[in-house]
């Protein structure tokens, strides 16, 4: 039978009310806490029994301090004067408990305890108000990306993925800091009238949270995997190590430090000071890793386009193979495939070479098809910006084409052999060097056209 016990714990720091009813019905079955834990707090089994609980909060205390002070040490034996016994401490928490029947609480000033939480909970105020920050920062981000480019923000799973866990952050930590301020207010109140007022925190919707954004992390990465983006779930997966990574070496580094009797001001300049690096070297590894796969998806040499310029017209005498380009990136709402095909001079360059550029958008969820299709059309508009020169897609016949819609591309009022082709779920991007003919356009159609 297991004589110890870890758990993760989902209160809130100032939760004080959950966290003794929880700990009086752990002890209930059993188990009495012995320690908290950098991630997990930590139980031992004893015989089940009715205990009483007092989570204290001492404000000088520091989660970088070497061990108590002379003056917690006080406050300690002050308490086991009146029958509480020291469970477990975790810089400004204290948690003690006590087998009288009705014990002598230890906070007995309601405004004291108010003031002692506010003062305790300051580091982790800011922390939240911090992190709600880069949530709110990275959703603005994203928000514009898709505004300004929503073909790049769609087709990139990462981006999607993003656009699940900041909004779940800001949910998270707007809840937690909302209801804190909103109990520091009625508190007080309640403070004034010689009352004490009961803390809440939301366990349930963390947990909701956390299963949220595994899900997503987990479909993610598995979508991934089963539509061959390896380089994308490798990326997916070495982000997510390095993070967690990060975090434990942080933690690691703060305790070892403790463990030296470093002081406390000494802690906390170098784990901030790790704080601060380790991302940096996170964000250069993943930097490399990411121009070492290929710049991201792009692929030189590939042999199987979608359409090839022999495809559509002669090409003796150049070499292609080297020089074509392929990218694709593919999330569940979008697929994004990029191609160039610009050729290495063998012969008769006097008479030129014909070289093809072209994006085929294919949409999957049809209420992002508008959005899309107007991005690509009116990106380059110049015509109610006063711009020179003036840009824009005209609309031709899309029958040679086998499209719903086909526009070119037009400035200062001649036309380039740039055109936008339209069909039922996807977008086509073409930009030539050279007229097509009528069953040129038909090759395309159906090359590119998905019929």
């Amino acid at each position: 039978m297991k004589e110890t016990r870890r758990r993760f714990e989902w209160f809130s720091f100032y939760d004080h009310t959950g966290l003794e009813a929880h700990l009086k019905y752990m002890a209930g079955r059993g188990w009495l806490l012995e320690k908290i834990g950098n991630f997990t707090w930590h139980y031992r089994r004893v015989e089940p029994q009715k205990l009483a609980f007092s989570v204290c909060y001492f404000p000088k205390a520091s989660q970088f301090d070497p061990g108590p002070s002379e003056e917690q040490e006080t406050f300690y034996d002050f308490c086991a004067h009146t029958g509480w016994t020291l469970a477990a401490a975790s810089a400004q928490m204290q948690i003690f408990y006590n087998q009288r029947p009705n014990p002598v609480p230890i906070d007995t000033d309601p405004a004291v305890e108010v003031d002692a939480i506010h003062r305790s909970a300051k580091n982790w105020l800011i922390s939240q108000i911090l992190l709600l920050a880069v949530g709110v920062l990275n959703l603005v981000q994203f928000l514009l990306r898709l505004f300004h480019d929503p073909i790049a923000a769609l087709s990139n799973p990462l981006h999607q993925f993003a656009l699940v866990c900041w909004p779940i952050l800001i949910l998270l930590i707007g809840t937690d800091c909302a209801t804190y301020f909103c109990w520091r207010r009625r508190a007080l109140k309640a403070a004034a009238q010689g009352e004490f007022l009961a803390t809440r925190s939301h366990p349930l919707l963390q947990k909701l949270a956390l299963a949220v954004v595994l899900m997503g992390l987990a479909w993610c990465l598995s979508w991934c995997l089963s539509n061959l983006q390896v380089g994308m779930a490798a990326l997916m997966a070495v982000t997510t190590a390095c993070m967690f990574g990060i975090v434990f070496l942080v933690v690691q580094l703060r305790e070892l430090l403790k463990r030296y009797k470093a002081s406390a001001g000494a802690n906390r300049a170098v784990t901030l000071g790790a704080c601060a690096a380790l991302p940096l070297v996170m964000v250069v590894l993943i930097t490399a890793l990411v121009f070492s796969a290929g710049g991201g998806g792009g692929q030189r040499g590939a042999n199987e386009l979608p359409l090839a310029l022999d495809d559509l017209t002669d090409v003796e005498g150049y070499d292609y193979a080297s020089s074509d380009y392929l990218e694709r990136m593919e999330s569940p709402l979008l697929a994004y495939t990029e191609v160039h095909q610009s050729p290495w001079r063998l012969e008769n360059m006097a008479n030129g070479a014909p070289s093809l550029w072209y994006t085929v958008v294919e949409v999957k969820l049809p209420p992002i098809y508008e959005m899309c299709k107007n991005h690509l059309l009116y990106e380059n508009d110049t015509r109610e910006t006063g711009f020179l020169p003036v840009k824009y897609y005209a609309p031709i016949d899309p029958a040679p084409w086998g499209a719903a819609e086909a526009y070119q591309f037009v400035m200062d009022d001649e036309t380039l052999d740039l055109y936008l082709l339209c069909y039922e779920d996807r977008i086509v991007k073409l930009d030539l060097d050279w007229e097509l003919t009528p069953a040129q356009m038909a090759v395309v159609g159906e090359k590119l056209g998905g019929a």
